[in-house]
């Protein structure tokens, strides 16, 4: 059967991710990657500086002592990018070894949402040999964090009123503090574009983006927590529409980016290690920000940097022309949230021949 592995983003949800880590850490075979996965780690912030890990990840990523049994990670750990991208591409990658589903012959394409394009350029690789792969696994590690630790110090500074702050969460249902992301979800996409620019060309601030278009109504809002704000108090709060901020601290697919992606090109690269061309794809991966496959670029590094940090999304052309061009019959959610898969499901609403499936379920029969 002709497969497609999905891999989500940071999505708001990352319920069970770390008792899926556990679970994944715990198994023998997985010893080898895991070793690899707390030393390029380490590496990582030995390389990046106190100043970087004392101001974003204060605790360190103490990831061994996370995966044991009765550990916990605070709500304020979850709430950091720079953590929740970082786990979510461990076990994305953890998923892709040899001895999982990483070089199963049924896979023919692979797709990612955001973040999740990494793994998905990594499960295009088609790995054979676990030594292979562990080499791959640590640029691509070292890539991701690197990534998040710039883009994080970017925007460090975009701090709201506080009394703004206050206002909105007495005044919004269950509302959540304010970050540099927000989901806009009931709007057409037109119309809720025509908002933003007209607020845009209004406002003497940095501009606001529609950075994901997840599905016809399911857009996501990036720009500093003050302008969202203000955007919401002067445009979007009698609108007929859901808004809620996410659990974010980098506004992903947001040009302010830009420089953060020039940091990694100038500085990191030669530190990140050898990363894949775009003739070492053996199978297709699909671009998110439109229709076009990855085998054809000019460099796999440059594809994620943009666009994870810089371009935005535009999942329902980018979706309905992966699954097409893939001719997928079956579509493997590798998780670890459930975003990715409900938005493709619903851009394929009119496409009754693909099936679904997690990866555990494709893991059990192939292995």
């Amino acid at each position: 059967m002709r497969t497609l592995l999905l891999f989500d983003g940071l999505g708001g949800n990352q319920a069970g991710l770390l008792a899926s880590l556990r679970e994944l850490s715990g198994r023998p075979e997985n010893q080898a990657y895991f070793q690899t996965v707390f030393t390029a780690l380490n590496e990582t912030l030995e390389y990046a500086g106190a100043e970087l890990e004392t101001a974003y990840l204060p605790a360190g990523l103490p990831l061994k002592q996370w995966l044991e049994p009765m550990a916990e990670i605070s709500a304020a750990n979850w709430s950091e990018s720079v953590v929740a991208g970082i786990l979510v591409h461990v076990q994305q990658l953890c998923r892709l070894q040899p001895t999982e589903c990483g070089a199963d012959p049924s896979v023919v394409a692979s797709f990612g949402h955001s973040i999740g394009l990494q793994a998905a350029l990594v499960a295009g690789l088609r790995i054979r040999r676990l030594d292979q792969f562990l080499v791959t696994a640590s640029s691509s590690l070292k890539l991701v964090l690197l990534s998040l630790l710039r883009a994080r110090h970017l925007t460090a500074g975009d701090q709201p009123d506080p009394a703004v702050v206050e206002r909105y969460l007495t005044t919004a249902d269950k509302a959540r503090t304010p970050s540099p992301m927000a989901s806009v979800t009931g709007l057409p996409r037109a119309e809720l574009q025509q908002l933003v620019t007209r607020y845009n060309d209004e406002a003497a601030r940095r501009p606001i983006t529609v950075s994901l278009a997840n599905t016809p109504t399911a857009q996501v809002l990036s720009g500093t927590p003050a302008d969202l704000l203000d955007l919401h108090f002067s445009s979007l709060s009698g609108a007929a529409a859901q808004w809620a901020f996410l659990p974010n601290t980098i506004p992903f697919h947001s040009d302010r980016l830009g420089p953060a992606v020039q940091q990694v090109r100038d500085r990191d690269l030669d530190f990140i290690g050898p990363l894949p061309a775009p003739h070492d794809l053996a199978v297709p991966v699909y671009a998110t920000d439109g229709p076009r496959n990855l085998q054809h670029s000019a460099d796999l590094a440059d594809e994620y940097l943009e666009q994870v940090f810089v371009r935005p999304i535009d999942w329902p052309p980018a979706a309905v022309h992966a699954v097409g061009d893939a001719k997928a019959e079956l579509v493997v959610d590798c998780g670890p949230g459930a975003a990715a898969r409900r938005f493709t499901r619903e851009c394929l609403r009119d496409d009754r021949s693909v099936r679904f499936e997690s990866i555990q379920q494709f893991s059990r029969r192939v292995r």
